[in-house]
């Protein structure tokens, strides 16, 4: 189970865990713990795995810092690399892209400082955070922590707190990233909407990841139905590419709503178990008219 930035309210976060009791959650970043985040959320410690990436807003404040940095859940920092939970490889990448240390619509070798220790090594003394470089910029996305996670795969899941491209603000680095990984999903924080980039049109289902962002509050449950929780497969591509001429952004509610035509099955279900020919027939009568 996937939360977006929690700014400081973790209480959707227990609230969510202690009713769907998940194998684990992941935090999206823009954490700001007002407490050790050990200490916030140990009422459910006990019931699921934690496992968190910063956000940008996680290095405004020592607080802020600290609380995240230095508590008893610093261990379950994602970022940079590839950690295996509930059975899936999951990536992380966390924090943002700062053009003061890599733009990455420019060649990578063009970056300002291509790591936190090339930077650290042009301040003064004076100018260092804890003898080390500014606390803001331990939320930047360094070119060598990137590199180091593209060549880190293969992996299942990729989190991170930057969008990829489809997204207005998104990044094509994010996308490279996924698919250099393998990863199956992308989901990201920080925008502050729930997104489903398939269900919105803002990717196809030809796209080599399914993408979400999960707003501020929220959190997004995975797998996401029944057959990806039985590892069933998925329907094929051309009715999914149907599917999606009929009922555009409707398209995932169509797929998973139980369809009496279909023994109560949803088509999503009964294409996997091998009646995508009747599924098609349906969507090609609603498309057109007719007799199913």
């Amino acid at each position: 189970m996937f939360f977006g930035d929690p700014h400081g309210d973790l209480e959707p976060v227990i609230a969510a865990v202690e009713r769907f009791r998940p194998e684990a959650i992941i935090l999206l970043g823009d954490i700001q713990a007002r407490q050790p985040l050990h200490i916030e959320l140990r009422p459910i410690l006990n019931i699921t795995e934690v496992a968190w990436i910063p956000g940008n807003h996680d290095t405004d404040s020592n607080g802020d810092f600290d609380h995240l940095f230095g508590s008893e859940l610093s261990d379950r920092n994602l970022h940079g690399r590839i950690v295996e939970i509930a059975g899936y490889k999951v990536a992380g990448l966390g924090g943002i892209f700062r053009s003061k240390i890599w733009d990455p619509r420019r060649p990578i070798e063009e970056a300002a400082f291509q790591s936190s220790d090339a930077m650290r090594r042009t301040m003064k003394r004076e100018e260092r955070w804890r003898d080390g470089i500014s606390r803001k910029h331990r939320s930047s996305i360094f070119p060598d922590e990137y590199q180091r996670l593209l060549r880190s795969g293969p992996a299942d899941i990729l989190v991170t707190h930057e969008a990829p491209s489809a997204h207005p603000h998104g990044w094509q680095v994010i996308d490279e990233l996924a698919e250099k990984l393998g990863v199956q999903l992308v989901v990201h924080g920080h925008h502050h909407r729930c997104i489903d980039y398939v269900g919105e049109g803002l990717m196809t289902t030809a796209a080599p990841f399914r993408a979400f962002g999960v707003d501020m509050g929220s959190h997004l449950a995975w797998p996401r139905s029944p057959q990806e929780a039985a590892g069933l497969e998925s329907p094929p591509q051309d009715l999914l590419n149907l599917a999606t001429q009929v009922f555009g952004g409707a398209t995932e509610a169509w797929l998973n709503k139980p369809h009496e035509l279909l023994d109560g099955q949803t088509p999503a279900a009964f294409a996997a178990g091998g009646g995508s020919d009747k599924v098609r027939s349906i969507l090609n009568a609603i498309q057109h008219g007719g007799v199913v």
